[in-house]
């Protein structure tokens, strides 16, 4: 009988040696999370200011400050006061992003100096100083309203969006227009010095996400840009000291407060990685968006004509017939107007007096404007009936 020999016990060794090298990972996973986290935040803290006229973010200004360059109007932004009182002149238009951080008499010292004043988001206290007996009044749903007043740029401009109202009561001089729950989501007023005011919840109406509902883009056109000289006022913290405002919140928290909840919100980031369960990859799909050209130049043409300036819209749709019938008759994508009328009657699809509407007098009023583009159309349907590679008709 003979008699094999014990096996030996496994040796601990492999095992701890994989708990080591699991705990070193969890350990790089969680330093790795809280330095994304931590980058995340800082990109936050120094994000731009609200309605900042060169921010790209959801909440900025840069859309609406690009429409008004594109009309011709100079927008020179202001960081603090001293830039404001700088750039100001009796024939600028003022813009202030955040008058809750301007002290009452410098902000009325300011409208005074300017030839309009508009609050983008302004408390009961600094709007005081141009509006009597105004008071908090609602606030809209985000559905379009219509503008119910006689002011020129809010009849021009049609419905918009409304975010915070305003109550004016029976205040004499004072313009109320997109009237919401108890209030306003405009008001405007004359002062004494000749100029004026006027406050709108500037998020709701020109910030880069909601710029393009309804007429909102008119209404801040027409608003912002009628003198042509825009001084675009982001006040700072440091204005609010100088010009003794009373001190906010963040002046008032601990320094250690901060870094305290930064903390608190890593460490519950990583229990939530570490016990939370587990889901399976992301599986992203690429799906393709097509914009015509055609969209942006009609949408364009909108706005002109919601502006009141027909001949810009004239000419944004004159330039989209003009790309599509060239696309249509296979010529040369820069091919100026008369060429094109003389392809379009060279090729028997229409008759010279039709095709004459690419040369004629941008429209001046509403009516030629309607008259005009329905030529336009005419003549684009006469080119589309014959195929690109149909000779001329007989």
């Amino acid at each position: 009988m003979s008699v094999l020999p014990a096996q030996a016990a496994p040796s601990p060794r492999p095992r701890r040696r994989a708990r080591a090298i699991a705990a070193w990972a969890a350990i790089a996973v969680f330093v790795l999370a809280a330095a994304g986290i931590g980058a995340a935040l800082e990109r936050e803290w120094t994000a731009p200011e609200p309605l900042a006229p060169d921010s790209p973010r959801y909440d900025g200004a840069r859309a609406v400050v690009q429409l008004l360059d594109g009309r011709g109007a100079r927008v020179t932004p202001a960081h603090d006061l001293d830039e404001a009182r700088a750039a100001l002149t009796p024939d600028s238009t003022l813009v202030v992003t955040d008058a809750r951080m301007v002290d009452v008499d410098v902000l009325r010292a300011l409208a005074d100096d300017a030839a309009g004043t508009v609050l983008l988001d302004a408390d009961t206290v600094a709007l005081g100083a141009f509006f009597p007996d105004i008071g908090y009044g609602g606030r809209g749903d985000g559905s379009p309203v219509a503008p119910a007043c006689d002011l020129p740029v809010a009849s021009n401009a049609g419905a918009a969006t409304v975010g915070a109202a305003y109550a004016t009561g029976a205040t004499r001089g004072v313009t109320a227009c997109y009237p919401v729950d108890e209030g306003y989501g405009l008001v405007r007023a004359e002062l004494g010095s000749g100029s004026w005011v006027a406050a709108l919840d500037g998020r709701a109406v020109l910030a880069n996400e909601a710029l393009a509902d309804e007429g909102n883009a008119a209404l801040a056109l027409g608003l912002i840009g009628g003198t042509g000289e825009v001084v675009w006022y982001v006040p700072s913290p440091s204005d609010a000291g100088a010009t003794g405002a009373a001190p906010g919140l963040g002046d008032l928290t601990p320094a250690w407060v901060t870094p305290a909840i930064t903390l608190g919100v890593l460490v519950v980031v990583a229990a939530a990685l570490w016990r939370g369960r587990r889901f399976g990859p992301l599986v992203a799909e690429r799906l393709p968006v097509t914009v015509r050209q055609s969209e942006t130049l009609e949408g364009r043409a909108r706005l002109y004509r919601a502006a009141g300036e027909a001949d810009h819209a004239g000419a944004a749709l004159r330039a989209g017939a003009l790309a599509r019938i060239r696309r249509r008759l296979a010529v040369a994508p820069d091919l100026s107007a008369p060429g094109v009328v003389q392809a379009i009657v060279a090729s028997g699809r229409s008759d010279p007096a039709a095709a004459e509407v690419l040369l004629a007098d941008l429209p001046r009023d509403e009516a030629a404007l309607h008259q005009f583009a329905h030529d336009l159309r005419a003549l684009e349907r006469a080119v589309s009936r014959h195929d690109p590679g149909e000779g001329p008709t007989t």
